[in-house]
């Protein structure tokens, strides 16, 4: 029998991750298929190999903390954000846009480039995870191919170029827009005062009462009438008791 409650309490001794604060059956199978396809016979040869080996740690840590993402995911969503979200909140001044559990800055960068085109400047593109060799590869800015496709033909020879090795480097003007940080929403203290907030295939792997922490951490973090965009399996069931109000399909506003 694999004791998963002595796991948890290995994990944050030597990851400083919260494991409570996931859903259980989802984590386990996760770290079991880990276990499986390295070889491990118990946790405690896991929480062994993390200890002594700083390479299988840096691949846990990516693995558990699932960097997936993509520029403009979710056509629905962006269409809202560009037409309606950032004029809104770019009106006469220079708004403050948090992407939380960034990954790769896909998210971040989407923003950024529909600012560009919209010639608005913020005054803050804040790009967080938890994961800090995933944020390293978001700072270098260069992308597979297949990381790429779906993008607008415009976006993709106006913002990139690509390498002699067939991957694609962002544009300098629209990495240096963003400022990337380690974060881990569990723990640490969030800043105030942003326009827009999105935190999007982050909540899924939370349970019920972290996510509603969460959510009420990040409300208090926004602006009177500021944004909050979650993923599309994160519906806020009962935005008001949060504060918000559902203006789009994962798009809620704070109350003035």
């Amino acid at each position: 029998m694999r004791d998963y409650a002595k796991l948890q309490r290995d994990i944050h001794k030597t990851l400083g991750i919260d494991l409570t604060a996931y859903k259980e059956q989802q984590m386990r199978r996760r770290i079991n298929q880990w276990l499986d396809r390295y070889r491990l016979a118990s946790y405690d040869e896991l929480v062994q190999t993390l200890v002594q080996d700083r390479e299988h740690r840096a691949k846990f840590v990516e693995y558990l903390t699932i960097n997936t993402s993509s520029f403009f995911r979710d056509t629905r969503v962006f269409d809202v954000i560009e037409e309606v979200v950032l004029p809104d909140i770019s009106a006469n001044r220079r708004p403050r846009i948090w992407s939380a559990g960034a990954s790769i800055g896909a998210e971040v960068y989407s923003i950024a480039i529909l600012m560009r085109e919209a010639r608005f400047t913020p005054g803050l593109l804040l790009a967080t995870d938890l994961d800090e060799a995933v944020l390293e590869k978001a700072k270098t800015g260069i992308y597979l191919p297949s990381q790429v496709n779906g993008m607008e033909p415009k976006y993709l020879s106006k913002y990139f170029k690509q390498l002699d090795n067939g991957n694609w480097a962002i544009a300098d003007s629209i990495k240096n827009m963003v400022v990337f940080k380690q974060h881990d929403l569990l723990k640490h203290p969030y800043e105030r005062n942003f326009d827009l907030i999105l935190c999007r295939n982050v909540f899924i792997y939370f349970t019920s009462e972290t996510q509603k922490r969460l959510i009420t951490k990040f409300v208090h973090s926004l602006n009177p009438t500021g944004y909050f965009i979650v993923g599309s399996a994160e519906q806020i069931m009962d935005p008001a008791s949060f504060g918000l109000r559902r203006v789009s399909y994962c798009i809620y506003q704070k109350s003035a």
